[in-house]
């Protein structure tokens, strides 16, 4: 019982550390606990499926697809949640670690992807803080079509504000190699453009997230490889033209 409990309050003193941003340098080593890259990485692999399966559930929740089909989905939505950030950070990372070479940063690598990876872990447990409105708000909204809409709109709001908490907890966890050298304010501000760029694009590639009772439950949809910004333009083109 108390091995269990000195497990649990070592879990939650973990989810403090992530979520207020604590200071991730060799200057405060002494004084706070590092996050290894490895517990960093499995906060994303436990928190970001947990709240995929919840944004996964909306059809079923309204009670409008066959539970084995909606099943599937929130399978699906499960994975593809930790796939997307993880995805979107191999893709980006290698650009920011030659730009952090070339201008004389490497040898600070180690603790900057140790500073977003808590960003990463961060964002998700923001995510899975807001499940419970995110099943809430599924089952408030009316049906079809415009429950959908509504589920769909409240997720972008969800993300989009997980990302704005995720980026200042980012900027905390840099605070003291900004300390160090000043070129990292720039590689802060650098690695959000990287990241936001290659996520809006691999979340376009990844939808369905939620799963339309309408459509058939994909992993993928049809020409999933579609480019994000040109789908843009076509819609903006479509509408003022």
């Amino acid at each position: 019982m108390i091995k269990s409990w000195r497990k649990l309050n070592l879990i939650f003193e973990t989810i403090d550390e992530v979520l207020r941003g604590r200071s991730n340098s060799r200057i405060d080593a002494a004084d706070v606990p590092q996050l290894s890259l490895r517990a960093a990485t499995k906060i994303v692999l436990v928190a970001g499926p947990l709240y995929g399966i919840g944004m996964g559930s909306y059809a079923a929740v309204a009670l409008q697809r066959h539970w084995n089909e909606q099943a599937l989905q929130m399978v699906f939505s499960g994975v593809k949640v930790p796939l997307l950030l993880l995805a979107t950070l191999l893709v980006a990372l290698p650009s920011f670690f030659v730009i952090n070479t070339l201008i004389g940063l490497r040898q600070d690598f180690r603790e900057a992807l140790r500073a977003i990876l808590l960003a990463q872990s961060g964002l998700t447990l923001i995510l899975l803080g807001l499940a419970p409105i995110t099943i809430f708000v599924y089952v408030s909204v009316s049906p079809l079509p415009s429950g959908y809409s509504l589920a769909v709109l409240w997720n972008a709001v969800a993300f989009g504000g997980a990302s704005v908490a995720a980026q200042v907890l980012l900027r905390k966890n840099y605070r003291d190699l900004i300390r160090i050298d000043d070129r990292h304010r720039w590689m802060v501000r650098l690695w959000i453009f990287l990241y936001a760029f290659v996520g809006i694009q691999m979340a376009y590639v990844l939808r369905p997230f939620i799963g339309s009772p309408l459509q058939s439950t994909t992993f993928f949809r049809e020409d999933p490889f579609e480019n994000a910004y040109v789908r843009v333009i076509q819609l903006m083109w479509r509408l003022f033209i």
